[in-house]
């Protein structure tokens, strides 16, 4: 195949990430990246056994972009000492967060990934860049009806002709799917068990995010920070509007069945953020039961 196996693909990370975790003061981040990393590569895995059933070829891509979503991770924190997006444009021209950092940087790692071809370069590289960007249209573009006529196919067939453009397509949204899924899954279990700390304070939440997070339309990070209505506090809005941003049923089951908007509202002690967590849990339950019987989440409580 032409990609290397994940054993193979583990080395590659480990090595590149292991020189940041030897020689760094912010060696904590780099670890708990490391991680993480190794964590979504894992919950990928478990989600195409549960959803995408894919074959060996196929599954090698998934396990790739999965594991190296976060590349750009570890030389943003090397250079800007955080991993606050909003940031990277201040030292990195062009780029507006770790997604676009990760596409740059994969590019000198695919060589070694996938020594004997090119073909996948583009697909894997848009994976990574826009993993961390919001697409509310994703699902949508998932025609399921593919993904079983995929296990008919090795993964280089898919790539040689410009005539499965479409079937190409269908198979980036999908993995971008379950790799922005895994990503988020991963994020509220470090909240949850603590190995991520957040901070709260007293300050009431500004009322018009609040609404527009019932909504489903809550902005970026960016945009509140620019707006001023940035705090500690909004921080926890922004991680329970991962409930309006997971693309499959499976992980809003576990983030209900594994308690963790109820475990993350008991880390913050703070009676201030009862009221967001109790709507973040109101959506869960009414996302998960408006799309029983469906793999994806086609339709969103508002």
């Amino acid at each position: 195949m032409d990609i290397k196996s994940k054993k193979e693909q583990v080395m590659v990370f480990k090595d590149y990430t292991n020189k940041y975790i030897d020689d760094s003061k912010n060696e904590k981040g780099y670890i708990l990246k490391q991680k993480h990393s190794l964590a979504v590569l894992d919950e990928a895995l478990r989600i195409d056994n549960e959803f995408t059933k894919y074959g060996a070829s196929f599954k090698r891509l998934l396990e790739l972009e999965s594991l190296f979503h976060d590349i750009g991770r570890f030389e943003q924190l090397r250079v800007t000492g955080t991993l606050e997006d909003e940031k990277i444009g201040q030292y990195f021209n062009g780029m507006s967060d770790h997604g676009d950092l990760g596409a740059f940087v994969m590019r000198d790692l695919l060589g070694e990934l996938i020594p004997d071809t090119r073909r996948y370069d583009y697909d894997i590289l848009e994976t990574i860049r826009n993993h961390s960007k919001i697409n509310k249209d994703l699902v949508s573009q998932i025609d399921e009806g593919y993904l079983s006529a995929f296990k008919c196919y090795d993964l280089k067939d898919l790539f040689q002709s410009y005539r499965t453009s479409k079937e190409r397509n269908i198979l980036k949204v999908t993995n971008l799917a379950i790799v922005q899924d895994a990503d988020r899954l991963d994020i509220l279990r470090r909240l949850a068990n603590g190995s991520i700390k957040t901070m709260t304070t007293l300050d009431p939440i500004d009322l018009e995010l609040v609404e527009l997070f019932k909504q489903g339309a809550l902005p970026s990070i960016r945009e509140i920070v620019h707006q001023g209505k940035w705090t500690a506090n909004v921080g926890h809005l922004v991680r329970m509007d991962f409930i309006n941003q997971t693309n499959l049923l499976s992980v809003l089951k576990k983030i209900r069945d594994e308690h963790l908007i109820e475990k993350l509202y008991e880390k913050t002690g703070n009676a201030v953020l009862e009221p967001i967590y109790q709507i973040a849990l109101e959506k869960l339950d009414d996302n998960i039961a408006m799309n029983e019987g469906s793999a994806l989440i086609k339709t969103r409580a508002i």
